[in-house]
């Protein structure tokens, strides 16, 4: 391994200075890309460090704060770098790994006849169906249990969307989840009266049962 100073590039234009790249210069004055073989290989580990790493083993950073650090270090000293990031024994390249770290979205709407709760949901992921359903709950508390177990039940901090003015107890619940409340989400036009209505046939389907057994 070759010992090298690194420095950084910058362009000047019109008394405008802006970064550019950094390189290595080694002792015979001969100046090299950060990654030789323009690639960046990133360690995502499980004490929540992301190490930026040259294919020659140097250690180029250590981070903590998240992937868009990690990225944003490998862009600062080789813009346009391809990227290999390395998390539980499975590699991705840049937009692979947004696509896995992307959090499930739940769309939820419900439809109340006074003594019971009709909810009915669709699970999400990068705008993909996962699955979906209904769920029938005795009153507020059950409803807001069942959103809990839900959050516990995902891998990482799910994004919460619902449709109809929640009730306050149901609010509460969800203000000690850990939820995703940053990422953006995109919800089509027909998606909410779609998924009402599901809620509505369910109830309606409850109902019409009541009535029969009463006859």
């Amino acid at each position: 391994m070759a010992i090298k100073c690194v420095y950084s590039e910058t362009l000047i234009s019109a008394q405008h200075e802006s970064h550019s790249r950094q390189f290595g210069e080694t002792r015979d004055g001969d100046r090299l890309p950060i990654f030789s073989d323009n690639k960046a290989v990133i360690f995502v580990e499980r004490d929540g460090r992301y190490r930026v790493k040259t294919t020659e083993d140097e250690i180029l950073f250590i981070g903590t704060v998240g992937i868009d650090e990690a990225i944003g270090r490998v862009d600062y000293a080789q813009p346009h770098a391809d990227v290999e990031i390395n998390e539980g024994g499975r590699t991705y390249n840049r937009e692979e790994y947004y696509r896995h770290i992307a959090p499930v979205v739940y769309l939820i709407a419900y439809d109340d006849d006074g003594d019971r709760l009709a909810i009915a949901y669709e699970r999400r992921k990068n705008g993909r169906l996962l699955d979906d359903g209904t769920v029938i709950f005795a009153d507020d508390g059950a409803f807001a249990d069942w959103i809990a177990e839900q959050v516990e039940k995902e891998e990482r901090p799910p994004v919460m969307r619902f449709d109809n003015r929640l009730p306050v107890s149901v609010q509460r619940r969800l203000a000690g989840l850990d939820i995703n409340d940053e990422y953006q989400v995109e919800i089509s036009r027909g998606t909410w009266p779609r998924i009402r209505e599901k809620a509505k046939e369910r109830m309606f389907g409850i109902a019409e049962n009541k009535q029969k057994q009463a006859i």
